[in-house]
């Protein structure tokens, strides 16, 4: 098999289990609508500011939707949420995590 072709048809399978991570743990947090639009845009590497630029809203809406979705997963920045879907990524484990 081609390398290149190889390497996309892999991208495309982690890009999709991933998502099925992401997806799983939202909807076990049961987030707002606002909850899930900024992490996303936060994942994706956009800053607070930006996030709120991009949806239209106050930059402390955004810093709340922010903090509320920090609180549940227990993290305090975008890379700790990152990592924390990247760790998911690497183990088998099925079921999502819900912070107590």
């Amino acid at each position: 098999m081609n390398h290149p072709v190889k390497l996309q048809q892999q991208v495309k399978a982690a890009s999709h289990a991933f998502s099925i991570i992401l997806e799983t743990h939202f909807a076990a947090w049961k987030p707002t609508i606002g909850e899930c639009v900024v992490p996303r845009l936060g994942l994706q590497g956009y800053g607070v500011y930006e996030c709120a630029d991009i949806l239209q809203i106050r930059v402390d809406i955004a810093e709340l939707h922010q903090s509320k979705v920090f609180l549940k997963v227990g993290v305090s920045r975008w890379s700790d949420l990152l990592r924390f879907f990247i760790d998911q990524l690497h183990s088998d484990a099925p079921t999502p995590f819900v912070w107590s």
